[in-house]
């Protein structure tokens, strides 16, 4: 009897302890109840970049369609045709034996019934075409997965292009289509690929080509390091933002760009970027002690530049094979004074070099800050403005730009339009053939052409211009034209598909001063304005701590972007450091300053006018406007983001880009980079954790401190003390009532088992 209530009273033990023991593992692996835990940090803004670029074939010489960016090329037949360009490395030096190799699907029905009724087999050609040398005419008259190799002449590789790309072509025909009731498609596939063989040579440096050979836009990936000195002056890391800008313009924001100072550039170690990446020194040579050892044209002697003849003010730019790695190069943007430097990174933000007595070095005298527009009348033909109109043949597509310059602060007015003059045949498929006007890469309108205006040679229509659309300084106009025949048997090298854009369309551009709405550019949503609305930037300055590469790293993507976003012909932004920013560039400047609170006397400065202020010299922002509060430690990274209006000029908008760490700063960086989290941005106030961006308005706040009128809800976040007392871990409140009930029902078991066992006792105890 002993044994048995020991094993239930076990039991029930066990039982209790198991329970206890789950809610307690339940409550440590919950997230909610581990306020101290933290997600781990993704890489910074440049390295997770350059891991996201994906590797090449292992053969050096095998480029794939893949790698050139292609997808799955389809061609429907009867007719069809499309390609597309690409650049070699310069790098490169190509030999003979280069091939084309072509994976392609073919489908199409094989036993067809002809006009006479008889069977037939048949099929069509694909023909293969580089920079116009036809390489091949490929049999399709299989269906399934069919592989070709074709030979390159080195004489393919001429580029027909101003740019130096290759361009490679593919033509379907399968007329026979159109004498048999037969379907024809075929599907190219990125595994299909180039076989390159060549040597490596070094870069040609000369400035002539400027962007290139640093940004080459071809399979491989273009990068540059920035190397700046240890302790820049606001002109040397204004240079580098400067440089940074010009670049983001040039290269449509596809250079990978990466900061470093001199004294953490090894180019001697193993792993050093110097071998992997462009380099460009940005500084005064005093600055940079390692110019002295590179061979420039223009040398370094007792760190200086030789000025033989010129102004001692000159900047310098020069370019050479680079020491470390014979695939790229180094760029140095340098000069004897903050003057010359400032001109010499404006000169490279433009993208136009012209060389010096060698061809690997400019010297840059003066730099016009103005832009120079030519004057422009109100209503100007696009002959007036040196255009003799277009004429496109052939089905396919076909485009024309026209370029147009509004003057800086000035916008068109309500009336402004463009009036296109055209005319076309009447062969076209109207359903599948199109005009579409875009400005500056935004659709304005198209044309839906028919039977009455093919009856006409020439047509009139009006595109209004939204002044949303516009740019300060160049506009780009494009008419983009689809030409497709009423019947698919038309042969593509008749002439009878034809669209004429005449030169007497004309632009109407009467222009009123850009009127600025403050409070609409006061709200992250709103970003990059109002820093855009000036295309050279030169209403933007940048505010920094000292010694904070981080910072000074994040600024260099950012002005990268918007480099991108305002497409000036120049780039004038300003850099200033936190403890001396000029009472009349606080005035005049929208300001983004980037870097930890504490470490930026101009934030102190204006704390309580931020949305989210700091508390004493604290880098976490203390903040009520969230409906939650969470305690958060200190050490923990966290990136702000603010907005407001400039305390000295209230038309004007400061953007902080802060953080209580360099991890923080990073990710508030980002925030405004990445397209993803871009655009999760709104309100004046941002708090951003890795990949998570949380916003707020506190200007819809209720004074009287209720939360009540809050658009957002994400929490905010309060520092903890680390002298303050942990909580002890709540309970569940069901855990103590199932604890009783167990102990009571335990209780009940043995009190039914001691009375059974009397009663058994009992009953053995009476005389049989």
């Amino acid at each position: 009897m002993f044994k048995r209530l020991f094993m239930l009273l076990l039991v029930a033990v066990l039982s209790i302890s198991l329970m206890i023991g789950w809610v307690v593992a339940a409550q440590a692996q919950s997230p909610s109840m581990n306020p101290t835990a933290t997600p781990s940090a993704p890489a910074a803004i440049g390295a997770s970049t350059l891991a996201s670029v994906a590797q090449p074939s292992a053969d050096s010489n095998v480029v794939t369609f893949a790698q050139l960016g292609r997808n799955e090329i389809q061609l429907v037949g009867p007719y069809d045709s499309t390609g597309f360009s690409f650049f070699i490395p310069a790098d490169w030096k190509l030999q003979p034996g280069a091939e084309l190799n072509i994976s392609v699907g073919v489908s199409f029905n094989t036993v067809v019934q002809s006009q006479s009724g008889s069977p037939v087999t048949s099929g069509g050609t694909l023909t293969a075409i580089l920079n116009g040398t036809t390489l091949g005419l490929l049999p399709l008259n299989q269906v399934g997965e069919v592989q070709w190799k074709l030979t390159l002449p080195p004489s393919a590789f001429t580029s027909t292009s101003t740019n130096g790309s290759m361009l490679l072509r593919f033509v379907l025909n399968s007329g026979v289509s159109c004498t048999v009731d037969q379907n024809m498609n075929i599907f190219i596939h990125p595994a299909s690929y180039l076989t390159l063989p060549h040597n490596s040579v070094q870069p040609d440096t000369n400035l002539v080509n400027f962007p290139r050979p640093i940004y080459q836009n071809s399979f491989k990936v273009d990068s540059a390091l920035l190397v700046i000195p240890v302790h820049p002056s606001p002109a040397e890391l204004q240079a580098a933002l400067t440089v940074a800008a010009g670049l983001g313009n040039l290269t449509s924001n596809k250079l990978l760009l990466n900061t470093v100072t001199v004294d953490k550039f090894f180019p001697d170690s193993a792993t050093s970027p110097a071998t992997t990446n462009h380099v460009i020194f940005i500084g005064k040579p005093f600055s940079l002690s390692m110019l002295s050892q590179l061979h420039l044209p223009n040398p370094v002697v007792n760190s200086q530049f030789q000025t033989t003849s010129g102004s001692t003010d000159d900047g310098y730019v020069q370019m050479i094979d680079s020491p470390w790695d014979g695939a790229h190069v180094v760029l140095v943007v340098s000069g004897n004074t903050d003057a010359g430097i400032t001109k010499a990174a404006q000169a490279v933000s433009t993208g136009f070099l012209r060389p010096n007595r060698f061809p690997n070095l400019a010297v840059i005298q003066q730099v016009q800050s103005a832009v120079i527009t030519a004057p422009q009348g109100v209503d100007e033909t696009l002959a007036n403005l040196g255009y003799q109109g277009d004429y496109f043949t052939g089905r396919g597509s076909n485009e024309a730009s026209y370029t147009f310059n509004i003057q800086p602060g000035h916008t068109v007015a309500p009336d402004a339009y463009f009036e296109l003059v055209y005319g076309h045949s009447a062969l076209l498929n109207y359903n599948r053939s199109s005009i579409l006007v875009s400005l500056n890469n935004r659709p304005i309108g198209s044309v839906r052409m028919s039977d009455q205006t093919a009856s006409n040679p020439t047509n009139h229509i009006r595109f209004p211009i939204p002044s949303s659309s516009v740019l300060p300084g160049k506009n780009i106009l494009l008419v983009d034209t689809t030409s497709l025949p009423i019947d698919d048997c038309t042969p593509p090298g008749a002439d009878v598909l034809w669209v004429n854009l005449w030169s007497q369309s004309t632009l109407h551009l009467p222009q009123d001063v850009a009127l600025v709405n403050p409070v609409s550019n006061q709200d992250l949503a709103s970003y990059p304005a109002p820093f855009v609305y000036d295309a050279q930037l030169s209403s933007t300055a940048f505010v920094f701590a000292h010694d904070d590469l981080g910072s000074w790293d994040s600024a260099v993507h950012i002005a990268e972007y918007l480099g991108f976003q305002a497409s000036g012909s120049l780039t004038e932004l300003s850099v200033f450091y936190g403890d001396n920013v000029p009472t009349s560039d606080r005035a005049k400047d929208n300001l983004i300053i980037i870097g930890r609170p504490s470490q930026i006397p101009l934030i102190g400065e204006m704390n309580k006018s931020l949305p989210a202020p700091f508390t004493g010299n604290s880098d976490v922002a203390a903040d009520n406007s969230f409906q939650v509060t969470y305690r958060i430690p200190p050490n923990s990274p966290l990136g702000y983001l603010e907005t407001l209006a400039s305390p000295w000029n209230p038309n004007g908008t400061v953007l902080a880009v802060l953080g209580n760490e360099a991890q923080g700063v990073d990710w508030a960086a980002g925030a405004l980079i990445n397209p993803t989290l871009r655009s999760k941005l709104g309100g004046n106030f941002a708090v951003v954790n890795a990949s998570q961006v949380i916003t707020t308005d506190t200007r819809s706040i209720s004074t009287t401190g209720s939360n009540s009128s809050q658009t957002g809800s994400a929490p905010s976040v309060v520092p903890s003390d680390a002298n303050t007392p942990v909580q002890p871990v709540s309970r569940p409140i069901w855990l103590l009532p199932v604890l009783i009930l167990t102990i009571l029902l335990a209780a009940l078991i043995l009190v039914v088992v001691f009375s059974k066992s009397m009663v058994r006792a009992r009953d053995r105890s009476k005389p049989r």
